[in-house]
């Protein structure tokens, strides 16, 4: 365990309630935390990628974040201008919602800074040309139309009101901290849910319309918000309340898993490469400047997308794979789950391809965006490789959730004795006090089943401890 051990104050600081856990008990909870696969970096652009191997070699940003972001990235600068046309699904939209899992200083603000730069660049270019209004003049609704990429306000209304209608290509709501998004919904609505309902016809690009204060009707033809921000592990099991894993609200949400828990280690003596950079930039910026939207009819402007008979063939394996693997799980509630989750990562792998086509395309020097592009079966091959990533990493994240908050009566028994101090023997007695039983074997018997629920349960005894 020693070579865990610089990174072990600040995780503790951040985990409080894992101070007593045995350093056996914590490489438990490290290993819980990985995922089987890294990150499939290598599914980008081969242009892109050395820029991508600076960002987790030098900076040393997880591979899952950069990986991430850099979707986002793409689907940002794409926007509405391109939607994917399947048989029996209909349009399907490329909107990304993004979570980091990590520690604070694990590189959540690093990977935003450099991957989103294109992005920020932009932003103030915008505006530069408002007066450097910005989103408040949107806010205030006193001023012009002013056009952003990026958004913070955590309004609803303000988003509907102001915000989309001026920007309908679609932005990105930089949330820093998920939970401050989760918790910012409906703070200025009378009716609890409204702002899920305009959040969950954002995540499809629904037509969304709503009657606000003084009976002030709004419509969006095809909201697009894309979402991004962080999560410290000790607080993740928050988004899950309410029955978001149940709804599938939660499963909207990509989340990236860090390979490993620790603090970001820059390297200082690096300088990334103007060329890596600009690689980046000219890709990103040809996406935004090449692919642009007027007000009106979202169809006058949205080119179509559609899937090769081979990458049609390709995805039907991998989801019929899946959906075999779900329908085996004989626990009703985990099978509820696990078909949430498979649901959203389906769609997602769909969005994936069109995403990962589009991109390519932005790399080519004379690339040209066509009005009818076609997804080829390699393309799809690599988005079922995020699509696997993501659907192993909302799993990952749901069953730590899971060992958090639910356990069983005799469990939660258990940590209680824990939390007062029992001995193994006096465990043992009350447990095990059946006739013909010693004080040794009742004794043996309450360490061995305290030392499995430990091993199954180690969050709840855990937040017992003292």
């Amino acid at each position: 365990m020693s070579n865990y051990r610089p990174e072990f104050d600040k995780f503790i600081k951040e985990n409080p309630k894992l101070a007593t856990a045995s350093e056996e008990e914590l490489r438990e909870e490290l290993e819980s935390r990985s995922l089987s696969k890294p990150f499939p970096l290598h599914v980008f652009n081969e242009k892109i990628k050395p820029f991508l191997d600076a960002l987790h070699n030098h900076y040393d940003l997880p591979r899952s974040y950069i990986g991430l972001a850099l979707l986002t990235t793409y689907s940002t600068a794409i926007g509405v201008c391109y939607h994917l046309e399947v048989k029996k699904i209909g349009e399907i939209y490329l909107p990304i919602w993004a979570c980091l899992e990590g520690i604070s200083s694990s590189g959540k603000s690093l990977v935003m800074k450099q991957v989103f730069k294109p992005l920020i660049d932009k932003q103030k270019e915008y505006d530069k040309e408002a007066g450097g209004l910005g989103e408040e003049a949107n806010s205030n609704g006193d001023g012009p139309d002013i056009k952003q990429i990026i958004y913070r306000d955590s309004h609803v209304q303000t988003l509907i009101r102001y915000v989309m209608p001026a920007n309908p290509k679609g932005i990105l709501k930089d949330a820093d901290e998920i939970l401050e998004w989760i918790h910012g919904m409906n703070q200025l609505s009378r009716k609890e849910g409204t702002d899920e309902q305009f959040w969950m016809s954002g995540w499809n690009c629904k037509p969304y319309t709503a009657i606000r204060a003084r009976n002030q009707k709004y419509h969006l033809p095809s909201p697009f918000v894309n979402v991004f921000g962080g999560i410290q592990p000790s607080v993740l099991y928050k988004l899950f309340k309410n029955g978001r894993d149940k709804t599938g609200f939660i499963f909207r949400l990509l989340f990236a898993v860090p390979d490993r828990i620790k603090i970001a280690d820059v390297d200082l003596d690096y300088d990334m490469p103007e060329e890596f950079e600009k690689i980046h930039k000219d890709s990103i910026d040809k996406l935004i400047e090449d692919l642009t939207v007027e007000k009106g009819d979202v169809s006058d402007y949205s080119k179509k997308i559609e899937l090769s008979k081979d990458a049609i063939k390709e995805y039907r394996i991998w989801s019929t794979r899946r959906q075999n693997l779900v329908n085996r799980i004989s626990d009703s509630d985990e099978m509820e789950i696990q078909a949430g989750i498979l649901g959203k990562i389906k769609e997602y792998c769909l969005r994936f391809s069109a995403i990962l086509h589009i991109a390519d395309i932005s790399y080519q020097a004379d690339g040209f965006f066509g009005n009818n592009e076609v997804v080829s079966a390699s393309t799809m091959a690599r988005a079922i490789e995020l699509a696997d990533y993501f659907y192993e990493s909302a799993t990952n994240v749901s069953e730590r959730v899971a060992r958090t908050i639910t356990a069983p009566p005799e469990v939660l028994r258990y940590a209680s004795y824990a939390n007062a101090g029992f001995s193994f023997q006096k465990m043992g007695d009350l447990e095990f006090n059946d006739k013909g039983s010693t004080p040794d074997s009742r004794k043996k018997k309450a360490e061995r089943a305290i030392k499995k629920m430990i091993k199954d349960y180690p969050k709840v005894f855990r937040a017992d401890a003292k």
